[in-house]
């Protein structure tokens, strides 16, 4: 698996405070998923807190990407105070931010390998929200994390799935538990954005079957729902459809900014 050996990088401006990053990305070095990375940055008392979540590898380009949504002028003047593994398969990058930043407070589930944990979901925490009181045990009372989030943890899910709720955006990330890459248009992590031609497609080859990962699929939801084993997760999947959310940010393909609860509940609560 693996990454361009160079990395062009597609922004996009969620909010003013959150800031998503994508580039393509190939699993088995024959199929064409794509990664998305996001930058959250909340005001503190102090100064703003910093929060990645499912980092891209740290990278020149990706430096520039965070220097130019943080205002940092060279990488000196950067700083980042949490990242979040989204799950066990998403964990490549993780520890090079740890490296670079030995303060930042790795969160992340059970089971992840090449970085340590600070903050780590088990068991105890699987298959329901995590949120206030619960959350902020786990953080040891983090405001920054327990005031804009909320997390809902899988273990069932073949990646150990740990689902991001961030408040004020109403938005939902995830990484491996819906896919969109068989939207319709233009795929982000293949776009001129990050070195492809115009109208490139992506779904040929070994990546033909990617057309089909998307949610209103049959074959996509089949496999969806068979990779988070929803007989197992249904508490989970019911919690996060409790969740407010009306986007979902995932890590490969096209976010989802219309009828996004919709598409969750048509996948897994239908």
């Amino acid at each position: 698996m693996g990454y361009p050996s160079n990395l062009k990088i597609a922004t996009k401006v969620l909010t003013k405070d959150i800031l998503l990053a994508s580039t393509a990305f190939t699993r088995m070095d024959k199929i064409n998923f794509g990664a998305r990375m996001a930058v959250f940055k909340f005001a503190s008392p102090s100064a703003s807190k910093v929060v990645v979540w499912s980092p891209l590898p740290y990278s020149p380009q990706v430096l520039d990407v965070l220097k130019d949504f943080l205002g940092a002028s060279s990488e000196a003047d950067l700083n980042i105070d949490y990242v979040i593994v989204p799950d066990r398969e998403h964990n490549m990058a993780a520890a090079v931010y740890k490296e670079k930043f030995p303060h930042a407070k790795v969160i992340g589930p059970e089971k992840t390998e090449r970085v340590k944990l600070d903050v780590t979901f088990t068991e105890k925490e699987a298959n329901k929200l995590i949120s206030g009181a619960s959350l902020s045990q786990l953080v040891d009372g983090d405001r920054v994390i327990v005031d804009n989030f909320d997390f809902v943890y899988l273990p069932y899910h073949a990646n150990s799935e740990l689902v991001v709720f961030e408040k004020s955006s109403k938005t939902l990330f995830e990484a491996d538990l819906l896919f969109n890459l068989g939207a319709k248009g233009p795929l982000e992590q293949f776009s001129p954005a990050t070195g492809f031609p115009e109208n490139y497609n992506p779904h040929t080859g070994w990546s033909y079957i990617t057309r089909y990962m998307q949610p209103y699929s049959k074959i996509g939801r089949f496999m969806f729902r068979k990779i988070v084993n929803v007989s197992k997760s249904k508490s989970g999947l019911e919690a996060i459809a409790s969740l407010d959310f009306d986007t979902i940010v995932m890590s490969h393909g096209n976010i989802i900014t219309t009828d996004a609860k919709e598409a969750f509940k048509h996948d897994f609560l239908s």
